[in-house]
């Protein structure tokens, strides 16, 4: 189960009778809205490019022109110096200002201008899958992680946090993927003839 899909399910709780199985049929039916339907910063910037006359960034499927693509790497670029110059200058209110703006051009301009709309939500539970991958779901399987990793990597310890066991190199405290780790599967979201 997704951690979004998760949280959902524990809002709907109180307001189902505390019926897990109305609960999960409510929370997969949000689940889906988001997948094809609404992704947040993505539909807001659809919205802007159609207000602001630019609809034709507003691509449905997955493209790459190279005029689009380098206004988008050039405005990420440019946020990202405003982001360096926030932390420099230790202006919190102006990092959370570039970190706004790389999300509103990066996922949103990005996935307009890509024709990726569709497959974010999808690929982003598929990356964030391969994130938690990393960590381990039992104490058994860290402690297997731990002789697996210190064979290639020196000596390594394990700590519980939360209900995820996590894999530590000694030397450094840099962390350990998982044996169960695995890299994020993003061609599955398209076609042969997309790629």
């Amino acid at each position: 189960m997704s951690q979004f899909k998760e949280k959902v399910m524990l809002k709907l709780f109180p307001h189902v009778g505390n019926n897990a199985k109305l609960a999960d049929k409510l929370a997969n039916e949000v689940e889906e809205m988001f997948k094809n339907e609404y992704v947040p910063f993505v539909n807001e910037v659809e919205e802007f490019n159609q207000i602001m006359g630019k609809d034709w960034q507003n691509r449905t499927t997955p493209t790459i022109d190279p005029k689009d693509a380098q206004f988008v790497i050039d405005f990420i670029s440019e946020e990202l110096d405003e982001l360096r110059e926030a932390v420099e200058e230790e202006d919190i209110v102006g990092v959370l200002d570039a970190l706004l703006d790389i999300t509103y051009v990066g996922l949103g301009n990005g996935a307009m201008v890509f024709g990726l709309k569709d497959r974010i939500w999808e690929g982003y539970q598929e990356v964030q899958a391969s994130n938690l991958s990393k960590t381990c779901a039992t104490y058994e399987e860290a402690m297997k992680t731990c002789v697996v990793r210190a064979k290639e990597h020196g000596d390594c310890y394990t700590k519980q946090v939360g209900d995820r066991w996590v894999v530590y190199r000694q030397s450094d405290n840099k962390v350990m993927k998982s044996i169960n780790y695995f890299k994020p599967n993003l061609k599955k979201f398209f076609r042969p003839s997309e790629i």
